[in-house]
């Protein structure tokens, strides 16, 4: 009887233990529940205040850039002055301001609650954002500088309306993923493939792009023998005229914008060949000139003749040359020698020599 008595008390201590355990487990994962809750509650709150600052500072430089294109066409079309145009440039002027003190604070934000994908998508915005900055930046130049003359300007409106599309696709997307709950650790990560990226060969370039594809344009433009302008890699006033110059002459719609149509009757607009020892032609003949008629008092070394052989004393002229700018002296001409500067004004070689 005793003994019964006995096991009857461990069987009320084990389970009253077992029971306590239990309960404190159940506790711990209903506390764990709920702080795991709280905090995909904060995230979320978190992750919806970004989405309102990203999206408001994207549709305020959308909507400012718009009104000051809307008054520079409007002082171009003589119906407006300059003080019209001034309240719409502060304005701008201050969303840009307000745009690049929170670039960096921004994008870490968007990676943090959206994932590397949206944040990527997000930092392609930002590339045409300022791509068409500083096509906006050349027609408030132009009409600037126009005074009170009427002028045309080039069509800006359509690349607007664009990127206004791409902005509402993006918002819609972070409400998607806020709706979903894939927020940070759950947000979508995945990076664009290299396959994905365009080509800039067969860019359509428009005023205010810049870089390669843009200093092939210009020089394609140099050698119709019709255009004057510098190989700066900016689509600016020049290379516009210049476009719409060659559009008109050719038969094409004159509207500055370099598309297929225009590539295909522009000549080549690749850069200057590589000249050695060895080459010959036309484009060695005026490389020899250059260099014998810059050389004195700079390099002090000329080519024997321009005679379209790049020979022996060519090659000294070269090295004397690529000395003076501080150059590997290998007595090639490649891009590096073509882009130094020929005399004092910063002239480059390539410039100098003229295209092909």
């Amino acid at each position: 009887m005793g003994e019964q008595l006995l096991l009857l008390s461990v069987g009320f201590l084990l389970t009253g233990v077992v029971g306590a355990w239990l309960t404190n487990r159940f506790q711990q994962r209903a506390w764990e529940h709920q702080h795991a809750l709280q905090q995909r509650a904060q995230e979320r709150q978190q992750a919806f205040k970004t989405f309102e600052e990203v999206s408001t500072l994207l549709d305020k430089r959308l909507y400012r850039m718009r009104r000051l294109y809307w008054a520079a066409g409007r002082r171009a079309r003589g119906a407006a002055d300059e003080t019209d145009m001034q309240p719409a440039r502060a304005a701008y002027d201050g969303v840009l301001l307000e745009w690049n003190d929170n670039l960096n604070r921004v994008l870490a934000l968007v990676h943090t609650y959206f994932g590397g994908a949206v944040r990527h998508e997000l930092e392609g915005l930002y590339e045409e954002f300022a791509r068409l900055g500083r096509g906006l930046d050349v027609i408030v130049r132009m009409v600037s500088q126009a005074h009170d003359q009427r002028i045309q300007v080039p069509r800006f409106g359509h690349r607007i309306t664009r990127l206004s599309s791409r902005v509402y696709a993006l918002n819609v997307r972070m409400l998607r993923l806020l709706e979903a709950s894939s927020l940070g650790e759950r947000a979508p990560q995945e990076e664009p493939s290299a396959s994905s990226m365009p080509v800039a060969g067969a860019a359509i370039l428009e005023i205010g792009d810049q870089g390669r594809a843009v200093r092939r344009l210009q020089r394609a433009l140099l050698r119709t023998g019709d255009a004057h302008l510098d190989v700066d890699g900016l689509f600016g006033q020049e290379t516009w005229t210049a476009v719409r110059s060659l559009q008109e002459s050719r038969r094409l719609d004159v509207d500055g914008i370099v598309g297929p149509a225009t590539w295909a009757v522009l000549p080549s607009g690749y850069a200057s060949p590589l000249l050695r020892t060895g080459s010959a032609g036309d484009t060695v003949a005026k490389l020899q000139e250059v260099l014998a008629a810059k050389a004195p008092s700079r390099w002090n070394v000329a080519p024997e003749a321009a005679n379209g052989t790049f020979d022996g004393s060519t090659s000294a002229a070269v090295r004397a040359f690529q000395r003076w700018n501080r150059l590997p002296a290998d007595g090639v001409v490649g891009d590096a020698t073509w882009a130094a500067p020929a005399d004092e004004t910063g002239l480059t070689l390539q410039d100098a020599v003229g295209p092909e």
